[in-house]
Parts: structure tokens; C-alpha cells; sequence
């Protein structure tokens, strides 16, 4: 007769990445810049960008809409476009 048992193992998944350690100003600026990315958000490099923008919110940093009196998004001007990945040459 057969016989099933379900087992699980452990397994130690490395990945390479980075840790930012960010001034209030530092990470208000990188909030201001990263909200004027834009591309699409499954099909380019936006997705990526929009993923720190979402954490830096999420962890408490003063989002950029509306620019208030102090934030550095009230200063910047013009837009970054991401083209999707299959435009690539």
C-alpha cells in the first residue's frame, strides 16, 4: 500500500540588496523624485521606483502631494519617463 507524507525543509535564500540609511530631508527629496517617474508600472523600470516611493510612505516619510511649505517637491520641475523593457534596442 502507498504511503505519503508531507514534509518541509528549510531553505536559506540569499539575495543581494541594499540598506539606506536616510536624513528626513534625504528621504523627503527621494520621495519628491520618485513621484514624478513615470512608464508603465508592470512593463518597466517604474515598478521599481514606485516600490521605494510606496515604502518611504508607508514608513512615515511626508508624502509629496500636496507640496507643503519645507518639501523639496514644491522645487522640482519636469518628469522622468521609463520605456517598458520590450522598447529596449
Amino acid at each position: 500500500m502507498a504511503h505519503a507524507e508531507k514534509t518541509t525543509a528549510e531553505r536559506v535564500v540569499k539575495e543581494a540588496g541594499f540598506t539606506l540609511k536616510l536624513t528626513v530631508d534625504e528621504a523627503e527629496a527621494l520621495v519628491a523624485v520618485l513621484a514624478q517617474v513615470g512608464g508603465d508600472r508592470e512593463s518597466s523600470p517604474r515598478t521599481h521606483s514606485e516600490g521605494v516611493l510606496e515604502v518611504l510612505v508607508d514608513a512615515g516619510v511626508r508624502t509629496y502631494y500636496p507640496a507643503g511649505p519645507g518639501h523639496p517637491a514644491r522645487l522640482l520641475r519636469g518628469v522622468t519617463i521609463f520605456d517598458d523593457y520590450s522598447e529596449e534596442s
